[in-house]
């Protein structure tokens, strides 16, 4: 199963280069298509959080991070998250053990797993929902991750994020 090759088709428009200078209201688009890389990413993960720390709300987030291990330097965060949403279900190979949360699942996912490749955001709230997926076109095989390519999409849209969530549900 392939978040990124199931949902990609359903998001409107052209894909997108996202370089060093997008600016964050281009990050916080309702529907958009990219290529970038992971400081992008990050940005763009960071904005859709930032909702989800400042007060509690009903809510799931399911989060890929390919690896467990690369969650580590914001686990921090994710665990402020947890402590505002109902639950957050962690994807990943398992090649690190986190502090465990009352409120986060991790779902180990299998070395050669497609969802190993996919870097995800899904955010489930009854009345505001977002996602974003991007593949990763280079693997762990480059010489500083952070240079890595991503293509993906993100979106708002109600009828692709209960897509996403609902394939997501399946390996749960």
């Amino acid at each position: 199963m392939s978040l990124y090759k199931e949902v990609f088709k359903d998001v409107d428009g052209e894909v997108e280069q996202l370089g060093n200078d997008i600016s964050e209201e281009k990050l916080n688009s309702f529907s958009l298509k990219y290529e970038t890389k992971v400081p992008q990413l990050e940005k763009m993960c960071y904005i859709m959080e930032k909702v989800l720390l400042q007060k509690k709300t009903e809510g799931v987030v399911y989060a890929g991070f390919q690896k467990v291990s690369r969650a580590e330097d914001i686990w921090d965060r994710f665990r402020q998250i947890a402590d505002n949403v109902d639950k957050v279900y962690i994807f990943g190979e398992h090649d690190k053990d986190l502090t465990p949360h009352p409120n986060v699942e991790f779902i180990y996912l299998p070395k050669n797993h497609s969802l190993t490749k996919e870097w995800f955001l899904v955010i489930d709230r009854p009345l505001a929902k977002s996602m974003m997926v991007a593949y990763d076109m280079d693997g762990f095989y480059t010489e500083d991750l952070k240079d890595r390519n991503f293509k993906g999409a993100k979106s708002t849209n109600p009828n692709t994020v209960k897509k996403a969530v609902d394939l997501l549900d399946q390996l749960i």
